[in-house]
């Protein structure tokens, strides 16, 4: 696997009105775009931040591998699919398998301590 870029950041968040308007009213960074009621994505000059509405029963407490509760890096690669199958062939556990959205196709594996990674593969074929 080779990756190309950083193509966001995810930070979770409870309330997501709450978050729309202090990344973007009061930080003033540009809204992108929002997929769902619990997904919103900012402009951050180099990378994407994406503001995620997790559940509020599972703050402030952290389990391993819950990607709700911790921070994510999505890493640009060329394709998402065969990164799943090599990680998964290296013993890595993937946590969710390839999804398609409008703009992009990503699955999850996690680290050693449970910190999820996003695998992320833009339609556009852009990267960053």
């Amino acid at each position: 696997m080779q990756v190309r870029a950083v193509d966001f950041v995810g930070v979770p968040v409870r309330d997501m009105e709450a978050a729309k308007a202090f990344y973007g009213e009061k930080l003033g960074l540009p809204a992108i775009g929002e997929f769902g009621e619990t997904w919103g994505e900012f402009d951050a000059g180099n990378v994407t931040l994406a503001v995620i509405q997790t559940d509020p029963e599972q703050w402030p407490s952290k389990s391993p591998g819950d990607w709700q509760t911790t921070v994510g890096v999505a890493l640009a690669v060329a394709d998402v699919a065969a990164a799943v199958e090599e990680l998964r062939q290296k013993g890595v556990k993937v946590s969710l398998e390839v999804q398609e959205n409008p703009p992009c196709y990503m699955a999850m594996v996690e680290d050693p301590d449970g910190n999820s990674v996003f695998l992320h593969q833009r339609k556009d074929g852009t990267a960053g």
